[in-house]
């Protein structure tokens, strides 16, 4: 009889808290055990202003709309656009070499001296010329220079019983050609200097698109850390609303008698720790506000006190990999990769040139033209035009250093730089195919990762819904359900986190392949 009147006391107990605890329970959230369908949020709330302060302006940013603006305030970036610019301009100055230049020159010379001839009749000799040219000269494609002059002299002197003219005026015009046939003779040598700056120009775009590209995949990251950081405070938030929950559950079985008082003290200890976990969540949260504020550049807009509110939430879809096609693509798309190949091919072309500067110095050198003699400049030009005078000459001139060494250590090092260039580019194309294979294998881990986490979450809600109807029932302990909610806890961080490192994961394979800028429909 003793032990049915204790059943009987420990029934109508539970039925006298199930009586006081339910009303209050349904005007709250539902209970402590969370439905086993729910996961983390994919939506995310802007954090709370502060009570002391005015609220702060939040900034909503997609993905793509964060990808923008850190390409458009980017510094770096900026920094790097003005290299095109550069190599255009000396490519420009390579092509100049051959640009046609005029001249023009007028001297002018007086001179008096002794006569110490025994013909002339006066003492002193007086003499005054005026010369003038004027032309154009050209360096060749071919190695070629040549000149074309137009010269004129008057001469006035007062022995003019030596000459038939004073003053006389002598004209001339003259085409000088000097061509090398050895050294520096043709145009593929003649035109390395060009081909050399359209491939520097050629590197400073790749260079530059992989700096896009880099942004690109920061910003990313910096995104999706935001996106987990968010996540996690709300996760946080959810375990110490639980803990409360709990708190207040314990405080009403106490009263009912059906509870020792240490179940509250286990229950505040509980909910002053995961309080504590909100704080911690709040800091990296802010933490990663400024992370990704410092690669949109942020600062530079004068907003940097607001938060950033990100509009994709972290999701999972899915992705067929290929790994041939994706280190094909990480082979064909890089632009370091392109870049580096291009630099070869620039090598190539100075061994060319250097192994052209070893052979002998030998040109030929001609000259013809016409001249004429007048007592005015009108007569000179019509004796000059009548080519009834003439003069021409042809030759050959030769040189060589004996030993040739500079010549001999410039190609050693064309050839030492091409090499060495190779070697990188060797050592380039096995460290793309190593990033393209870790980076498919990240995301084959993290794939798995997160259906694996969202199992084990999905079974840490059902532990914990199943342990708080036990310990409503009376067969559990406040220990094991703090112990049930802790590892919710657990289980929904690290889902978030997996579904971040996914989305990381997908960016970091289309940094490796070089395709972040055709992703999102960016040119250069």
């Amino acid at each position: 009889m003793g032990n049915l009147r204790n059943v009987w006391i420990g029934v109508g107990a539970l039925a006298a808290l199930f009586l006081w605890v339910g009303p209050a329970l349904g005007q709250e959230k539902p209970p402590v055990s969370p439905s086993a369908s729910s996961g983390p949020s994919g939506t995310v709330e802007p954090p709370a202003a502060s009570p002391a302060g005015p609220p702060a302006q939040v900034m909503v940013l997609s993905l793509k709309e964060s990808i923008l603006l850190g390409l458009k305030n980017n510094l770096d970036i900026a920094i790097e656009g003005f290299n095109p610019k550069i190599r255009e301009a000396d490519v420009t100055v390579a092509k100049a070499v051959f640009d046609p230049a005029a001249f023009a020159e007028i001297f002018f010379s007086k001179s008096k001296l002794q006569n110490r001839s025994g013909l002339a009749l006066n003492a002193v000799n007086e003499n005054e010329d005026i010369d003038g040219a004027a032309g154009i000269r050209q360096f060749l494609p071919t190695g070629a220079n040549y000149e074309v002059r137009y010269g004129t002299n008057r001469n006035d002197t007062n022995t003019s019983f030596l000459q038939v003219l004073n003053p006389a005026y002598t004209n001339d015009l003259t085409l000088t050609l000097t061509q090398p046939l050895l050294k520096n003779f043709g145009v593929d040598v003649n035109r390395t200097a060009i081909k050399i700056a359209q491939n520097d120009r050629e590197i400073s775009g790749d260079r530059l698109r992989q700096r896009v590209m880099d942004v690109i995949t920061q910003v990313q990251t910096a995104y999706w850390e935001l996106v987990f950081a968010l996540e996690d405070l709300k996760v946080a938030q959810r375990s110490l609303g639980l803990a409360k929950e709990l708190s207040q559950l314990n405080r009403a079985r106490v009263r009912a008698g059906v509870a020792a008082p240490v179940e509250i003290t286990q229950a505040e200890a509980d909910v002053a720790a995961r309080e504590a976990g909100v704080t911690v969540a709040e800091k990296q949260l802010q933490d990663a506000e400024d992370r990704l504020k410092v690669v949109l550049n942020i600062p530079a807009q004068g907003e940097w006190g607001g938060a950033i509110l990100p509009a994709d939430p972290a999701r999972f879809d899915p992705v067929s990999l290929d790994l041939p096609g994706a280190i094909a693509d990480g082979l064909q798309k890089r632009p370091d990769y392109r870049a580096a190949k291009v630099d070869l091919a620039s090598r190539e072309l100075n061994v060319r040139f250097t192994r052209n500067q070893l052979l002998p110095d030998l040109a030929l050198e001609g000259s013809v033209g016409a001249n004429g003699l007048g007592g005015n400049f009108g007569k000179a030009n019509e004796e000059m035009v009548s080519r009834d005078f003439y003069e021409g000459s042809v030759g050959l001139v030769f040189s060589f250093p004996l030993g040739n060494r500079a010549a001999r250590a410039e190609y050693l090092k064309a050839q030492l730089g091409r090499d060495q260039a190779r070697v990188s580019l060797r050592s380039l194309e096995l460290n793309i195919t190593a990033e393209v294979r870790e980076a498919v294998r990240r995301i084959e881990r993290d794939a798995k990762l997160v259906e694996q986490t969202r199992a084990a979450r999905v079974l840490a809600e059902e532990q914990l819904r199943i342990e708080t109807k036990r310990l409503e029932a009376g067969v559990s302990t406040t220990f094991e359900v703090l112990r049930f909610q802790r590892e919710l806890a657990v289980a929904l961080s690290a889902e978030v986190r997996s579904l971040t490192n996914y989305n990381s994961s997908i960016a970091n394979l289309d940094r490796a392949r070089g395709v972040a800028l055709e992703k999102y429909g960016m040119q250069m």
